[in-house]
């Protein structure tokens, strides 16, 4: 006689008491008794010592089942059943309950546990354990652009002075004003969120684009003598406490509620901002104050250091499917020790003045002592009074209507100080608003998602800081109004694609009138 492996008669045991601990009480059902349960046992244990004689069952193992059988093997539990009629008393009927042994349950335990591990193994699952902590605290995002570009000018169109190139150089330079642009171009940016505790995190993030340029993280393709440039954009610690308190400080994305009429949408911001958001009115309401102190640039030589202080105030009522939503802030914004300070023959000493970044539009006056060698300055000074709203509420078959506005003063332009800068009489200049109209879906963020849109802008020349304003309107700067026309379908899961016509003219300056097509395809992850 062939024996079975230890393992196989074990379970072949197991098996075949079990069979006739179920066996016995389907077979009595309710009738059965303590008879019945006591008949049960013995052959089980019968049972048991045959495996033992046959040798297929260890004696260690028998006794730890004897042991076990010895265990009453049902617990009855008396069910009432309610009878025909009410008051009438019944029968009790019995629910036989299987007993495990302890031993057979861990058994069990085990062989799942090892086939999960198994399982695990083979298709690369993180075993308990495994993973440390801090890993789990960290967090991935990012998102990537590929964009077709097309820039048309008009033939009329005048010479217009770049003022970052002629800074650098310290030679006149020229814009492009005539000559029609297509381009490619790829926009990649990957953070990294570490989240310490309940209060402190921190992050990063890298993107593509010119470290020159702070407004745009585009990367122009065909140039295939350079691989891409990935600059450090964002680099901050943040403290919260709960949802009414936060506080960042370093290199972050813009603290304020607006639009790009102010502020461009790649724009981050060097400092510290601290923000309150407390609630009120039965939780409907969100109220918010946000307080911010951001250097711009640190001169070396000299105490002037050029910083941008602001607050804003304002209050939002969240939208929901039939509830409309608003949200509305007034800030204020300073920027200090921006004016350029004219050098005194032979000298270089206010050279730092010259702004490092600029786009156009604003008044420039130039700062140099030497005629050969000009330098561009602000001639203006700028402390905004912005006022920003927005309205969300449901429209025709489940979209949204989408609402916005935006108002800019700069309180800080002195008619009278300009022009005695540029020794010539300067009109004021120093007003710009916005308002765009959507509809469609909020976010396109899946498939078949869609959103229409079109806004109008007006930028007067001294409204707004141009180095910091929007860089795809007229392609960038001040002195600016015109139309933008576009749409955006969702293609996939968190990837849509956006196709935006921009038509911008000049407001008082030389004539200066660009369209630009954009074509982009987005995906987050």
């Amino acid at each position: 006689m062939k024996l079975l492996p230890f393992s196989h008669a074990r379970s072949f045991a197991i098996g075949l008491s079990f069979g006739l601990v179920f066996a016995g009480s389907a077979a009595h059902g309710q009738a059965a008794d303590a008879a019945d349960i006591n008949q049960v046992r013995a052959t089980t244990a019968k049972l048991i010592k045959l495996l033992v004689d046959q040798g297929l069952l260890t004696r260690a193992k028998a006794e730890a089942l004897l042991k076990e059988v010895e265990v009453p093997a049902l617990a009855t539990v008396p069910v009432p059943v309610a009878g025909a009629a009410a008051g009438r008393a019944t029968a009790p009927t019995t629910v036989r309950v299987p007993f495990v042994p302890e031993f057979v349950r861990k058994e069990i335990k085990d062989e799942v546990r090892a086939e999960l591990a198994a399982q695990a193994a083979k298709e690369g699952w993180a075993a308990p354990g495994s993973v440390t902590e801090w890993v789990r605290s960290l967090r991935w995002e990012g998102d990537l652009r590929v964009r077709y570009q097309h820039d048309n000018f008009a033939d009329d169109n005048a010479t217009a002075v770049s003022v970052s190139d002629t800074n650098r150089t310290r030679a006149l330079a020229l814009l492009n004003t005539s000559e029609a642009r297509h381009r490619l171009r790829v926009r990649a940016r990957l953070g990294l969120t570490a989240t310490i505790d309940s209060n402190w995190s921190a992050a990063v993030r890298l993107t593509t684009g010119s470290a020159a340029d702070p407004l745009s993280s585009n990367q122009t393709l065909g140039n295939y003598g350079n691989r891409f440039t990935v600059a450090l954009d964002r680099a901050f610690v943040r403290w919260r406490s709960g949802d009414d308190y936060n506080v960042v400080a370093g290199r972050f994305g813009n603290p304020w509620f607006g639009t790009d009429l102010v502020w461009a949408n790649d724009l981050s911001f060097d400092g510290v901002a601290a923000q309150w958001t407390p609630r009120f009115l039965g939780g409907r309401y969100r109220g918010f104050l946000t307080l911010a102190a951001l250097p711009v640039q640190e001169v070396e030589l000299a105490s002037a250091d050029k910083w941008l202080f602001g607050a804003q105030i304002g209050a939002e009522r969240p939208g929901s499917l039939d509830v409309f939503g608003a949200k509305l802030g007034l800030g204020y914004y300073k920027y200090t020790n921006m004016v350029g300070q004219l050098n005194s023959p032979g000298s270089s000493q206010f050279d730092y003045t010259a702004p490092s970044f600029a786009q156009k539009g604003n008044t420039y006056f130039n700062i140099s002592s030497d005629v050969n060698r000009p330098l561009l300055a602000l001639a203006a000074a700028y402390q905004l009074l912005n006022l920003t709203g927005s309205l969300d509420f449901p429209g025709a078959m489940g979209k949204r209507i989408l609402l916005s506005g935006d108002f800019v003063q700069n309180l800080g332009f002195d008619q009278d100080a300009v022009s005695a800068r540029l020794g010539t009489r300067v009109e004021s200049k120093a007003r710009a608003y916005m308002v765009r109209a959507a509809f469609g879906d909020p976010e396109i963020t899946r498939v078949e998602a869609w959103q229409v849109f079109a806004y109008y802008k007006h930028v007067e020349r001294d409204a707004v800081l141009d180095a910091f304003t929007d860089s795809d309107f007229r392609l960038g700067g001040t002195d600016a109004k015109g139309l933008t026309l576009g749409g955006s379908y969702g293609v996939g899961r968190n990837s849509s694609l956006l196709v935006r016509y921009l038509s911008g003219d000049s407001l008082s300056g030389a004539p200066l009138s660009v369209d630009v097509l954009q074509v982009d395809l987005n995906m987050r992850f």
